[in-house]
């Protein structure tokens, strides 16, 4: 079954990263260096990753941009019969999902095999994000050098202005990772659903960014949800809840920095698959110092531990499965979401965040209580009313 799983993985992760979908990053990049730039805006909300998808790097539904002259020409035959736009959407949402299950489960197992410290936290959770990171570097790097995949053209000052970005990803993985690692699964998804209340208050506050009275109601259902799943939540720990609670803070954090940069024609220009693997980089650089700061003064102790309990094997394995199975499912999702309006979206996050619950708790064996499994849904369901009513209520019916 591990075989199988890792194969599918892999096989996924290849099938996506080896220019199975060239023709939409020539579109992109076509459409924003010849498309008015009017038809072009960033999105409000900007989430991140390591659990949802980064929208500021969807294009946006009113776009008014023409593809169709700039496409190259379509296969014809059994290729065009097979690989179409509607197998293209369905082979994108499945690796999304799956991907996205098989990270959480693959992360914890490397979290369990790495130990837990005195104080009981998670050890060497800095050092397993920049693994997972990395993983995705090495991928994206030699596809760039052997021309796989077009390089992304930015200069000295793209990069710095970019780096932002690349920071607040870092926190927001690593605290996800930390969440994760110390509770159960489900109950960081859980709390990770209430990043929409963080990027409300974070842009009312930094960008004075005020939305529609029924768009801050639709934050009831999410607050009062997890509150409840938090009260008799059997899987209860105050860091899980207090890291989600970082990691969701720092995810709003990058959507206000993102939002003077992505804007820009050069960044545009990038396409959704670089843009991720460039902030992937940066996320990597900046999650190093924190390695060492945090991680490096107790390597021997942790190598020690593990070594003693025999599990050195499984976190290389599973850090390697992680970090294929992060980057597989960022990258299908920005494939899988350039295809659906931001309702459809919406819906399937929701239903990702679920299914991703329930997979936890079978393969994990979590009990969960049933005042916890009703305020996971209240809090599940409140994100999905949140993004319907950011969509109705946003200035001029699409976005700010």
């Amino acid at each position: 079954m591990r075989a199988i799983s890792v194969l599918l993985l892999t096989s996924c992760l290849a099938a996506t990263a080896f220019s199975l979908e060239r023709p939409v990053g020539n579109r992109l990049a076509q459409s924003a260096t010849t498309a008015p730039l009017s038809n072009f805006h960033a999105p409000a909300s900007f989430k991140v990753s390591q659990h949802g998808v980064p929208t500021f790097l969807k294009q946006a539904e009113s776009s008014e941009v023409s593809v169709v002259a700039s496409e190259p020409a379509k296969p014809k035959g059994l290729i065009a019969a097979i690989w179409n736009e509607n197998t293209k959407l369905l082979f994108y949402l499945t690796v999304w999902y799956l991907g996205n299950i098989y990270y959480n489960i693959y992360n914890k197992k490397a979290c369990i095999a790495l130990g837990k410290n005195a104080h009981g936290h998670s050890n060497a959770h800095w050092a397993l994000s920049a693994a997972q990171l990395l993983v995705g570097a090495l991928f994206v790097l030699p596809a760039w050098v052997t021309g796989l995949r077009s390089k992304p053209n930015l200069t000295a000052d793209n990069w710095k202005e970019l780096f932002p970005v690349g920071l607040w990803a870092s926190l927001a993985h690593a605290f996800s990772v930390l969440a994760l690692g110390a509770g159960a699964v489900s109950f960081g998804q859980i709390v990770k659903a209430a990043e929409p209340v963080f990027a409300a208050a974070t842009n009312a506050v930094l960008l004075k960014d005020i939305d529609h009275p029924m768009v801050y109601a639709a934050l009831i259902p999410i607050i009062g949800g997890v509150g409840l799943a938090s009260l008799k939540e059997l899987s209860f720990t105050w860091t899980a809840l207090i890291a989600a609670s970082l990691a969701n803070q720092a995810a709003a954090l990058k959507n206000v920095v993102s939002k003077g940069v992505m804007g820009k024609p050069w960044a545009k220009a990038l396409g959704p698959q670089n843009t991720y693997a460039v902030v992937n980089i940066l996320a990597l650089i900046c999650t190093i110092p924190a390695v060492l700061f945090f991680d490096a003064k107790d390597a021997v102790s942790v190598y020690n531990q593990v070594t003693k309990a025999g599990t050195g094997a499984d976190v290389v394995k599973f850090s390697l499965y992680s970090g294929l199975a992060f980057y597989l499912y960022n990258e299908a999702s920005f494939l899988a979401l350039e295809r659906l309006s931001p309702v459809t979206h919406s819906v399937a996050n929701t239903l990702k965040r679920v299914v991703i619950i329930v997979a936890s708790c079978i393969v994990f064996k979590t009990p969960m209580t049933l005042l916890g499994g009703i305020g996971s849904g209240v809090a599940v369901l409140g994100t999905l009313l949140y993004s319907l009513a950011k969509k109705q209520y946003s200035k001029k019916g699409g976005g700010h």
